[in-house]
């Protein structure tokens, strides 16, 4: 028969392996989460960064975009939609944060 300190000796590493393997797993599901987010994103931002090639400023910028609304243009509106649902972080690169605050009300 197994003393009283065996058995908890024996608990506690069953139990730090279950915590161990639950860590594993969070930070596991965490970065891929954090991969399809960014995958998500990089379709979109390239349609949307390629319409928008020939457009410098930021007024010019959410004029176009407001006529890709008006316009009914899915390509881009779905694009300029799931870049503002998943990562605004990545229009940075094209527009200043005030110009993105207004293209994401645009779509609204």
């Amino acid at each position: 028969m197994l003393s009283q300190k065996k058995i908890l000796c024996y608990s506690l590493i069953s139990i730090s392996g279950w915590l161990f393997a639950a860590y594993l797993m969070f930070t596991h599901l965490s970065n891929d989460r954090d991969f399809i987010n960014d995958k998500i994103t990089e379709n979109a931002y390239n349609i949307v960064s390629q319409s928008l090639q020939d457009t410098k400023t930021d007024p010019e910028i959410v004029a176009q975009v407001q006529d890709w609304f008006a316009k009914g243009w899915t390509a881009q509106t779905g694009s300029v939609t799931t870049i503002c649902d998943n990562d605004r972080d990545k229009l940075k690169q094209i527009l200043s944060d005030s110009a993105i605050v207004t293209i994401c009300r645009l779509r609204i």
